[in-house]
């Protein structure tokens, strides 16, 4: 039996620099990247998930974006068949599947091959939890979640509602609401994280959140209302995509939208950060002010990827 190929990834938190470093890389090395990105797999939502442009993907094949429409039903189990597919493919052609982005259940979803296709849940429990969210609000579902299952609570983002609810029917239908780990990946892995002080993190998130706003934001939310899209569904509930609805419809102005995308975007990077921390296998780079493709992190990064070549 052939041995598994290797498998690499790019992880931390949101606005660390990622993205950089992964292009960087593939000027020196026969990489396809493997977008691992919560909200950069639905179409229409490009500007606002910072989803890389024409050029990037002209130069470098990227997979796992714009999958579905916003509307559509989309888990995590959906992900990982299209993450284990692409990544089959892109080691069938002889090149190294890179993993990048902030998304540590998805990633998780891939390295550790978490069995999270079991235990659907019915359409009535569905439904049920979803008229729970809308009378009590998440907060009352992730308390309960706190209460039946600490373990998984800790590990969900208790402030989204999708994440939470999702949690509740694993409870509900396999016994635990956190996914169960398969079998880890077998082959060659090298798992890479960028790691930035804190306040310099916080200010390239802020930066982002304006250049957002000055660039295209606005209007590619607006196309997505107008298309009929609910502002209230997720994922135009995210950060940025909530806060620039609000804006258009006359309730906050432009500095509240920015000031709000920023903060929940800091809280979000936070939340990221320590999911990555608690995983032995990432070799930080340390990134400081630098770009994520500074020479000094090109070559780390190198010299780790080549290893597994």
């Amino acid at each position: 039996m052939a041995s598994p190929a290797p498998l690499a990834a790019i992880v931390g938190p949101t606005g660390s620099g990622k993205s950089e470093l992964a292009m960087a890389l593939a000027r020196r090395l026969p990489i396809e990247i493997l977008v691992a990105d919560s909200r950069q797999v639905y179409r229409g939502m490009a500007i606002g998930t910072a989803a890389p442009d024409a050029a990037d993907r002209a130069a470098v094949p990227h997979h796992l974006l714009d999958l579905v429409e916003p509307g559509a039903p989309f888990s995590v189990a959906d992900w990982a068949v299209a993450a284990r597919r692409a990544r089959s493919q892109v080691a069938a052609r002889g090149r190294l599947p890179v993993l990048v982005g902030g998304a540590g259940l998805y990633i998780a979803a891939l390295v550790d091959g978490y069995a999270l296709e079991g235990g659907r849940p019915d359409d009535g429990s569905r439904a049920r939890l979803g008229d729970e969210l809308a009378a009590s609000g998440v907060a009352a579902l992730a308390e309960r979640l706190r209460h039946a299952d600490p373990e998984a609570a800790a590990r969900v983002d208790l402030r989204n509602p999708r994440r939470v609810t999702r949690a509740l029917e694993r409870l509900a239908s396999t016994g635990s609401g956190a996914p169960t780990a398969r079998s880890p990946w077998a082959g060659p892995l090298a798992m890479i994280g960028l790691d930035r002080p804190r306040e310099v993190l916080n200010r390239r998130i802020d930066e982002r959140a304006a250049w957002l706003f000055a660039n295209g934001l606005l209007d590619e939310v607006r196309t997505l209302l107008e298309a009929g899209h609910d502002p209230g569904h997720s994922p135009l509930t995210s950060h940025g995509f909530g806060e620039a609805a609000r804006h258009l419809a006359g309730e906050w102005s432009l500095e509240q939208a920015i000031e709000v995308t920023a903060r929940r975007t800091r809280q979000h990077a936070k939340r990221q950060a320590t999911w990555f921390r608690r995983d032995p296998r990432i070799v930080w780079i340390a990134a400081a002010d630098e770009p994520g493709g500074a020479p000094a992190m090109v070559e780390q990064g190198y010299r780790l990827l080549s290893a597994l070549r």
